[in-house]
């Protein structure tokens, strides 16, 4: 029920004249929080109707001489992370999204981003998420090691009082909407050590 409660919210958005501004604050927000810097590596997304935007962030992050990635889909629930330049051309993925070209020269990323810029349907405040059902970004979040900082990038409605998670789903360790940024709390109610993460 709460997974098509937000995805009739992402739609009713997307069709709104607040749509365009919600993108312009939250990357705004997300830029302020964490600006890029040349040593970084970003995994990012291509937003699907209704999600926000991320173009701003992308344009930014390779202005600044960082490393942007972005996912390919490498089977059933299973995704890769390829580099992307800008003015490169994109190709239409499994679902419809656009991917970076992949060459044989160029391997595959899962591992060692400073950033992830995680979308969802929902989070909560302790940085529980709730993906489409599909899977893809619960097995890659929970295969990163070190200490990657895990950012849930949603508009301020998405913002729910308790997200439904299982103990293995990977938590998010900052929640950024076009009205500010949350960082999240573990159980016990401490802010996790976001200054202590890459990119900080």
């Amino acid at each position: 029920m709460l997974r098509k409660t937000c995805r009739d919210l992402l739609l009713r958005v997307a069709d709104s004249g607040r749509f365009r501004l919600a993108c312009e604050r939250a990357q705004n927000n997300f830029l302020s929080a964490l600006p890029p810097r040349g040593d970084m590596a970003l995994a990012i997304y291509n937003a699907v109707r209704g999600e926000l935007e991320t173009e701003r962030i992308r344009e930014a992050f390779l202005a600044a001489g960082a490393s942007v990635y972005y996912p390919c889909v490498a089977g059933p629930g299973e995704m890769a992370f390829f580099p992307y330049r800008e003015g490169a051309p994109w190709v239409k993925g499994a679902h419809g999204i656009p991917e970076p070209v992949r060459t044989p020269d160029i391997p595959p990323k899962y591992d060692g981003f400073d950033i992830v810029l995680v979308p969802g349907l929902a989070f909560d405040r302790k940085g529980g998420r709730l993906g489409k059902g599909l899977g893809y970004y619960d097995r890659f979040l929970g295969r990163i090691s070190g200490s990657a900082l895990f950012v849930g990038f949603a508009y301020s409605e998405q913002i729910v009082p308790e997200a439904p998670v299982d103990e293995w789903d990977a938590k998010m360790h900052m929640l950024v909407t076009e009205e500010g940024v949350i960082r999240c709390r573990d159980d016990a109610g401490t802010h996790k050590k976001i200054d202590d993460l890459p990119g900080r």
